[in-house]
């Protein structure tokens, strides 16, 4: 059942960046959605990024859905930009995210199968588990990496995959910033939109190295298929 936009309004509060995206799908290009931040000053989000067509995709996002096979779950889809495009050549694909208000975009803009749910408690046996734009910071925490990994193999198909990228973040501590401990991707945010402020939230980017390490311990082998020049990467995991 669609869930009505009227409920995402009035449910900003707990839904902040959700609210934002179907604002924006509806029409409001002048709103920003504010990200506040553990390690800087106060930025703003491209909300536009949410929305792009395919010819503006990165060569790592063209990488990873060309990757994709089988029964595929997009997880965290957001506003559903990968998962419209795979549709469109007829993938099996289903679009899952935690947030209101992104749900409420994706079946407003022709996403066939879509799921408001948080991954740890899907239940459905995939092919293909993909997390792009970072898709893997919503684990939070480096020590919880384990416990994603562990759900990843429940929700997989024999000789199944996962397809995530990821940023090695160290340079943001190049000019002195103290780095968080235990772990240098370990980062923080709040959103912001229209005047109100949500809660904040852990988030992880994890390294190359850091993350082959914890997919070995937890049975996966790891395979990096990009890598962008900029510190961003692709990888394909594959239970070992």
């Amino acid at each position: 059942m669609p869930v009505p936009a009227d409920l995402i309004v009035n449910n900003i509060m707990k839904d902040i960046h959700g609210t934002a995206i179907l604002a924006y799908y509806q029409g409001n290009r002048t709103t920003k959605l504010k990200l506040h931040n553990s390690y800087g000053p106060i930025d703003s989000m491209p909300l536009e990024l949410f929305f792009r067509d395919a010819e503006e995709f990165t060569d790592l996002e063209n990488m990873a859905l060309s990757h994709c096979r089988g029964k595929v779950l997009d997880i965290g889809a957001a506003a559903g930009i990968h998962a419209l495009f795979l549709q469109s050549f007829g993938a099996d694909i289903t679009a899952l995210d935690l947030s209101p208000g992104c749900v409420a975009t994706m079946k407003l803009s022709g996403v066939s199968q879509v799921i408001l749910q948080d991954y740890r408690e899907h239940q459905k046996k995939y092919d293909t588990l993909l997390l792009l734009m970072n898709g893997i910071g919503l684990v939070g925490k480096l020590e919880k990496l384990s416990l994603f990994f562990e759900k990843c193999k429940s929700l997989l198909n024999p000789n199944g995959q996962i397809l995530l990228d990821s940023s090695d973040i160290s340079y943001l501590y190049d000019d002195g910033l103290v780095k968080p401990v235990p772990y240098f991707g370990e980062v923080s945010y709040c959103y912001e939109y229209d005047k109100k402020k949500g809660d904040w939230f852990d988030w992880l980017y994890v390294d190359p190295l850091a993350l082959i390490k914890s997919a070995r311990q937890n049975g996966f082998e790891t395979e990096i298929l990009f890598e962008d020049g900029n510190d961003q990467y692709l990888a394909k995991l594959i239970l070992a």
